[in-house]
């Protein structure tokens, strides 16, 4: 249904009051003849002739069409042109040509104006550059699609076409874009480019070294390419080119260091006007592009220390589960395997743990030569004597793999040049898209030990059904609600100790639940659930409530107080309301904002990276600090870590129970310095060991909390340890 602005006016009138209308305004506007058939403009304020460039009178009897160019999207014209010959009103942005054809992001917004009669008699545009915020809401999503390739590990070469590619598709301009990287210290090379051949790329560099090397980092360089640069473009090009290049801009990409390690390049038919806006938006999309490079390569590295057992090479048991877990996400199912070399104790005991690596690798070696071509495989250390192998086929044939797993033993396996003829211990189970992953590899394990009781090789298969555990989960979501309505769920506190004075500098609030049907249950069990059935909402107030109690009496009563934080699920997080409920509810209990800080996962910024920096912001200005729990188990966290506002990294304590392994330990350490150089906070969890205390603080870790100083109290206990 259209709406038309109806004056009691005749034609002549109403257009006479337009005019004067649009003198007014300090914005471009004109106004087209509703009647003509080709629409023409009829007047035009000099804010619209500015816009586009042209003079006062040169766009009378002219229409819409004539600021259409290469770039102006059809699809919006015709839709721009279908609304105003119907009369109907209309908002839209579109890529629009000045009279020089520079390209402009146009924004319009058309009015029917109507005479006394009801019909329409002109149409009023209201026009706006809008250039500069599409473009920097282009470089805004690009970051985030950036930002989730490098999440997912997607190679540099790919991410940097992502960004050139959609430079090329979404730049006011007709151009082509790449990105070079120094190879060495003396040449560059073309890693990405949008549309335009990465040989052709390779040939025309926009930048030489010797500029890039002395010149301002911040600089764009502008270059018109010599005749013969252009005849050894064309010479290798397999295909003629979209558009011709005769000119571009280029600008150093540089490191942490003002180091560059690298250029971007845009390519013109012709000699372009560079404006300011097109400096910004470059100086804006460097520090992307390097970041990029930055974080790839430090998460490839730390991919390598994490993933990756240092002794045999062989992939680890975490790879393993990550790797698995996206197999079941993707609806996967089949057959997980853990096998053992029977004589791997006694290989060790007299040749030495390489020994038994050495075993290792040539088991998954054989393995690997015989795999299938149908269906996906995945193979990794599992433990010092065991490795562990998983398949999407054989899900209801595994006498298959059990024959191919024996063959491995038909030849001698050598060892320091001798020959060793072994047996294996095979342990199997199912896995499918509902299974948990923990339970399965349990599973298998569990077969495992069952197939050692028996002489030779021998395979086990898991037959016990998970009863108890599904029987658990069903008691523990029935008494969920009754639990809350009766006040079976509290708070105890885990002290943060300062690892260098062995002070106490905060708690970490931590819910309970003594239920009076189940006993105590498990956080690990309670909470999944209560995510899963929307209760655990409830639960993040209910400790939130009870923190800001005792905060509260404690104040009142000048006692010593300390910052607490309080775990956030991200179920709770995204809730609209969710910043405004937490701000209310330290008002309410007249609780300074930095005595509670909010603990929320490495995961949730998956969900919405945008949104999670707005929230996490806005937390901020309200003097409310987040850190970044259980960090490291995502594997995504090096991409956005400089992008949300945290004070605190939270290591996982899966980290820091296994920091005896060289490659663990070496990761742990990297996540301490990374911390450091963002000036955060790094604070490990799940401190159990004398040992493992030491070693973080030789790191240089600030902060741990575990076993190693205090268990988790009540809140008595709590308030007579910090009085």
């Amino acid at each position: 249904m259209s709406i038309h602005n109806t004056m009691p006016l005749s034609r002549e009138e109403l257009f006479s009051s337009l005019c004067s209308m649009a003198k007014q305004y300090s914005t471009g506007v004109a106004i087209i003849d509703a009647h003509h058939p080709n629409r023409p403009f009829v007047y035009y304020n000099e804010p619209f002739a500015a816009l586009t460039g042209y003079d006062e009178t040169e766009l009378i009897g002219k229409n819409l069409s004539c600021f259409a160019g290469l770039k102006t999207a059809a699809d919006l014209l015709a839709e721009l042109d279908y609304h105003v010959k119907h009369a109907l009103p209309y908002e839209t942005s579109v890529i629009h040509y000045q009279k020089d054809d520079s390209p402009f992001w146009h924004e319009l917004v058309t009015h029917p104006m109507c005479d006394q009669e009801g019909a329409a008699q002109y149409i009023m545009v209201h026009s706006k550059d809008v250039t500069y915020e599409k473009l920097f809401k282009m470089l805004s999503k690009l970051e985030h699609e950036v930002y989730l390739e490098i999440e997912k590990g997607d190679s540099l070469s790919h991410i940097l076409q992502l960004i050139t590619t959609q430079i090329e598709t979404y730049y006011t301009r007709n151009i082509y874009c790449s990105i070079h990287l120094m190879k060495d210290e003396i040449s560059m090379t073309a890693e990405a480019s949008g549309t335009l051949p990465l040989e052709i790329a390779n040939v025309l560099y926009c930048l030489e070294l010797n500029s890039m090397m002395n010149g301002n980092g911040n600089a764009v360089f502008v270059k018109q390419f010599t005749k013969k640069e252009l005849a050894a473009a064309k010479k290798i090009a397999q295909a003629p080119l979209k558009m011709e290049i005769n000119h571009c801009w280029g600008k150093p990409i540089c490191g942490t260091a003002n180091e560059v390690i690298g250029s971007i390049t845009m390519y013109f038919d012709k000699e372009p006007n560079i404006k300011s806006i097109e400096i910004e938006f470059l100086n804006r999309l460097v520090p992307l592009i390097s970041l990029s490079i930055k974080y790839i390569a430090q998460t490839q590295q730390l991919r390598q220390l994490a993933y990756f057992d240092s002794e045999t090479k062989l992939p680890n048991l975490h790879y393993f589960h990550t790797e698995m877990e996206s197999w079941m996400e993707q609806g996967e199912r089949g057959l997980i395997i853990i096998i053992q070399p029977g004589e791997y104790s006694s290989i060790v005991d007299v040749y030495g743990r390489s020994a038994g690596d050495e075993i290792l690798r040539q088991m998954v070696e054989r393995l690997q030569e015989h795999t299938w071509k149908e269906g996906k495989e995945l193979i990794a250390k599992f433990s010092n004597s065991c490795i562990v192998f998983a398949s999407n086929r054989g899900f209801d044939q595994p006498e298959l793999y059990e024959s191919r797993i024996r063959q491995l033993t038909k030849e001698p396996f050598l060892i320091l040049e001798k020959e060793f003829y072994i047996t294996l211990k095979i342990g199997m189970t199912h896995f499918s898209p509902n299974s948990q992953l923990d339970e399965v590899i349990r599973q298998a394990d569990t077969a495992l030990s069952r197939s050692r009781q028996i002489s030779g090789t021998n395979v086990a298969f898991f037959e016990e059904q998970n009863d108890v555990k599904l029987q658990l989960e069903m008691d523990v979501r029935n008494q969920l609600t009754y639990g809350l309505q009766h006040k079976e769920f509290y708070v105890v506190l885990q002290p943060k100790i300062n690892i260098n004075t062995l002070e106490i500098e905060g708690f970490e609030a931590l819910c309970r639940w003594n239920s009076h049907m189940l006993g105590p249950v498990s956080p690990a069990v309670f909470i999944p659930l209560a995510e899963q059935t929307g209760k655990i909402k409830k639960i993040d107030e209910l400790v939130m409530k009870q923190v800001l109690r005792w905060q509260r009496k404690r104040l009142d009563s000048d006692e010593k107080t300390v910052p607490i934080a309080i775990n956030i699920s991200p179920v709770h997080f995204y809730e609209e309301r969710f910043v405004k409920q937490v701000v209310n509810l330290i008002k309410r209990y007249r609780v300074p904002p930095h005595l509670i800080k909010l603990e929320v996962t490495e995961s949730m910024e998956l969900v919405d990276f945008s949104k999670a920096k707005e929230i996490l912001s806005e937390l901020r200005q309200h003097g409310i600090e987040c850190s970044i729990d259980d960090f490291g188990v995502g594997f995504s966290s090096l991409s956005y870590l400089q992008q949300l506002p945290f004070r605190e990294i939270k290591i996982d304590r899966s980290f820091i129970n296994a920091m005896d392994n060289p490659g663990m330990h070496a990761v742990v350490h990297t996540i301490v310095q990374l911390a450091s150089n963002l000036q955060m906070n790094a604070v490990a969890e799940g401190i159990e060991t004398p040992e493992q205390f030491e070693s973080l603080k030789k790191m240089g870790c600030h902060t741990g909390q575990g076993y190693y100083f205090h268990k988790p109290l009540d809140l008595k206990d709590a308030a007579k340890l910090i009085n």
